[in-house]
């Protein structure tokens, strides 16, 4: 092995006192393998405990914070306390094999289909449909801009989320803020064309 690399694999200290045992970080990979009820399934504890053998860190695929939030078949959940028990199996599997666990946390904002999310009601900074890209998919429902209100109960759902990750065992939280998902659509401008204080020039 070259010389250069060998720091990715040493140990890591952070100023929190969390330490990590390299650098080495799996990044978060879809695997919609998830029950329809939003728990882990056995196929993805296997997937994630063959995969967290050896590294540092695994960040887990997105899950999502709201119910009105998720982004597709087969993701998990961490919208409830009902899901800790699921998001314990999780993050103990990826522990046992060695490695710290980092829980991704999402709301798909108006890339969710509005068959996934409560009376089809597709939410977004704006009221502005998304382009058809890449992977392919079908035309987007039109959102409905959230309310101020709205925001603030989904802001809250990030911080719950995070409360039920801790309780679960993880070490840490990712929140996923590209792809088009719901943090991406406040900043961008052609989704968010808000004149209040989540918006505007």
């Amino acid at each position: 092995m070259n010389d250069k690399y060998a720091p990715l694999f040493e140990p890591i200290t952070f100023r929190s006192g969390v330490q990590l045992k390299n650098r080495i970080v799996m990044a978060p990979m879809t695997n919609f393998s998830s029950n329809p009820d939003g728990t882990v399934t056995d196929a993805e504890l296997a997937y994630y405990a063959r995969r967290s053998h050896g590294v540092g860190t695994v960040i887990t695929a997105c899950t999502y914070v709201t119910q009105n939030g998720k982004g597709f078949q087969g993701e998990f959940g961490a919208d409830s306390d009902e899901m800790i028990p699921s998001l314990r199996r999780l993050a103990s599997t990826i522990k046992e094999q060695g490695a710290e666990a980092v829980l991704q946390i999402f709301h798909g904002g108006r890339m969710c289909p509005p068959e996934l999310v409560p009376n089809g009601d597709v939410v977004s900074a704006s009221a502005v449909q998304a382009e058809e890209g890449l992977p392919p998919i079908m035309p987007r429902a039109i959102p409905r801009a959230l309310t101020e209100s709205e925001i603030q109960s989904i802001i809250d759902a990030f911080g719950e989320t995070t409360r039920r990750a801790i309780e679960a065992g993880f070490d840490g939280i990712e929140i996923h803020g590209a792809n088009g998902y719901l943090v991406q659509q406040f900043f961008s401008p052609h989704s968010n064309h808000r004149n209040d204080s989540w918006g505007g020039a």
